[in-house]
């Protein structure tokens, strides 16, 4: 949903101004937050950053004045301050002060969410951030006093023995009146005078002229700089996520006529063979089938956002959350120009944070622990994404404590969720993918277990509704990593097509990881489960129409299709697998929620079919959701 649709209780004149503040600001954010990393860590000219905050902030206030946003014109005005008096008098950057305009910016971030989300502040408290700032503001300002008067009792210390020298010259001069003074020393004298002031307001002059230059020379770099901007901003436009959606459902109107009519032709040629129109009619079909393809690869590129737009809030996160626990952590973030669908932007950004959050509550160690182990005080976070094939990667790694899989054994058996003979039987992958149970952590396992298990079932929940893979990595005393893989858009998808007992399926391809063909007699059974055995694995087998309502098969021979879900994976059989087909899934209104199925879609010959749900039948059968006799 886009922003606009959420501003019902603004006036219609308003609504492009309030969605227009929301998108710049949600912009400017990063990059403020970018500058006071810099001046933080002095990597930049700190006189050139803070002009550019004050005149960021000063945007700001005076956007969200023109729209009676009153708590952020406050925020703003107030922030704006404290950056004018560290501009004006050359005021040191402290840790407070730093600090303190870090705050304001995190409060800023919240405003503007609630803004996005419901169009109105809300009861967003700012009287700390306020406060902070004001007591700053007032210890400046009481500085500048104090070393006025320093610097004004100093000088009058100087000037007491000059007026000392200047009485006893007057009475050597008394003494001496009867001297001569003549008019040419005076004369002399200033004339030295003369020319020693001319000399010194020449290099004055000199330096200012200097300075003018150097100053101009900036001005023009920053109208230079300006004026790519407005270029690049009249060679771009914003357009409204609703209108894009808009033209995407079109787009898959599309692709299911020209699935028919790919179809539909085969047949006519063969009824038509030496007919010309036909033939040339068929031309015309191939050159729509390439456009379209084309145009719904522009309209997905059109959908598609780099993840700097979310992985850009999190530097501040990451020193926000750093700061509550007294650790030092550094957020390392690679390929984020990596451009995935916006809606699966919008889903992962807090999943992403709850790794992270986890990552420096209870994966990083505090400094002096660090520097016991060897490690250096600060620890590392890395935020990575890239491309792998129609997916996209994205890892949080740290170099903290690790995962103990003893630990996780023993509180899951503690638990209840597995018995003392069964974690004896499994491996260290499975037992640190125990974490993923829902209701598996509490707060001193997840001390003990790096907090990984914190909410994990709720995140691995969020990356497989987006049909994605959660895996993880660990190493005790080295450190962990987490690695989602997502499909980089949603919607449309390469299947395969599959029929069981008549009854055509449609199977995403993404989690298909082999097909084969097995006859009955392959089967085998254990504790009453039917398996197969898959590079000497033994994988658990169902028949496809018996989870999704078709029957059972009677017959001697299959088609096996191993699929899989991150660790997980199973058999699945059917009758025979037909063809592979680019469709545009639906979320249908009151089965959405049955086990197996994902959606539905239109074939490439006019058949309604229901696109199966990988996962859903994974976790069913784990469940034991149906009886394992009865799976074939």
């Amino acid at each position: 949903m886009g922003d606009e649709e959420k501003l019902e209780g603004w006036d219609e004149s308003l609504k492009e101004y309030i969605s227009q503040y929301i998108a710049e600001t949600k912009e400017r954010i990063p990059e403020i937050e970018r500058k006071l990393f810099a001046i933080e860590k002095k990597e930049e000219d700190e006189t050139e950053l803070v002009k550019e905050l004050f005149r960021d902030w000063h945007t700001v206030k005076g956007a969200a004045g023109f729209l009676g946003l009153n708590k952020t014109v406050e925020l703003s005005h107030k922030t704006e301050n404290l950056i004018a008096k560290i501009r004006d008098e050359k005021i040191p950057f402290t840790e407070d002060i730093i600090n303190a305009l870090f705050d304001a910016l995190e409060k800023l971030k919240i405003l503007t969410e609630n803004i996005a989300l419901t169009g109105e502040e809300g009861d967003i408290d700012i009287e700390p951030e306020i406060i902070k700032i004001q007591r700053i503001i007032e210890k400046i300002q009481g500085g500048i006093v104090t070393d006025f008067e320093e610097k004004f009792e100093e000088k009058e210390e100087k000037l007491k023995p000059q007026e000392q020298i200047q009485k006893k010259e007057e009475i050597e001069l008394g003494k001496e009146e009867e001297k001569k003074i003549t008019s040419e020393e005076p004369q002399k004298a200033l004339q030295t005078k003369t020319k020693h002031e001319e000399t010194k307001e020449g290099i004055m002059r000199e330096e200012i002229l200097s300075r003018k230059k150097e100053d101009l020379r900036k001005e023009e770099e920053k109208i230079d700089e300006e004026k790519k901007k407005r270029k690049f901003a009249y060679e771009t436009i914003r357009i409204s996520t609703k209108k894009i959606d808009e033209v995407m459902a079109l787009s898959e109107e599309l692709i299911l006529e020209r699935n028919f009519l790919l179809n539909l032709f085969p047949k006519i040629e063969e009824k038509y063979p030496k007919d010309e129109d036909v033939s040339r009619a068929s031309e015309v079909v191939a050159n729509i089938d390439k456009i379209i393809s084309m145009l719904r690869f522009s309209i997905m590129k059109m959908r598609m956002i780099p993840l700097k737009t979310i992985f850009s809030k999190f530097p501040g996160t990451v020193r926000n959350i750093a700061r509550q626990f007294g650790k030092k952590v550094e957020l390392i973030t690679e390929g984020e120009d990596t451009e995935v669908d916006r809606n699966i932007v919008d889903e992962i950004e807090e999943p992403i944070i709850h790794l992270i959050r986890n990552s420096i509550d209870h994966g990083i160690e505090k400094p002096e622990e660090r520097i016991a182990f060897g490690k250096p005080p600060e620890g590392k976070i890395v935020l990575r994404a890239y491309y792998e094939g129609e997916n996209v990667v994205i890892e949080v790694e740290d170099d903290g404590r690790g995962i103990d899989p003893e630990i996780v054994r023993r509180k899951a058996v503690e638990k209840g969720f597995i018995t003392e003979e069964q974690a004896n039987s499994m491996t260290e992958k499975d037992i640190i993918n125990l974490i993923f149970i829902p209701g598996f952590s509490s707060k001193d396992v997840a001390t003990e277990v790096s907090g990984r298990g914190v909410g994990m079932d709720v995140v691995k929940s969020k990356i497989v509704q987006l049909k994605g893979t959660l895996d993880i990595e660990t190493e005790v005393g080295t450190g962990t990593k987490i690695t989602m893989k997502l499909p980089l858009t949603i919607g449309i998808m390469n299947t395969l097509k599959v029929s069981c007992n008549g009854t055509h399926f449609f199977i995403p391809l993404s989690s298909v990881i082999e097909i084969s063909r097995i006859s009955k007699s392959d089967l085998r059974f254990a504790s009453g489960q039917p398996v197969i055995n898959w590079r000497d694995t033994m994988l658990p087998a169902v028949y496809l129409g018996k989870i999704l309502g078709t029957g059972s098969n009677n017959s001697d021979m299959y088609h096996i299709i191993i699929v899989g879900v991150a660790e997980k994976k199973i058999g699945i059989l059917v009758d025979s697998v037909i063809s592979s087909e680019e469709v545009s899934v639906k979320t249908i209104s009151g089965i959405k929620k049955a086990t197996g199925i994902a959606g539905a879609t239109i074939s490439a010959d006019g058949e309604p079919i229901l696109v199966v749900d990988v996962y859903s039948i994974l976790k069913f059968l784990e469940e034991g959701g149906i009886d394992s006799r009865r799976l074939i």
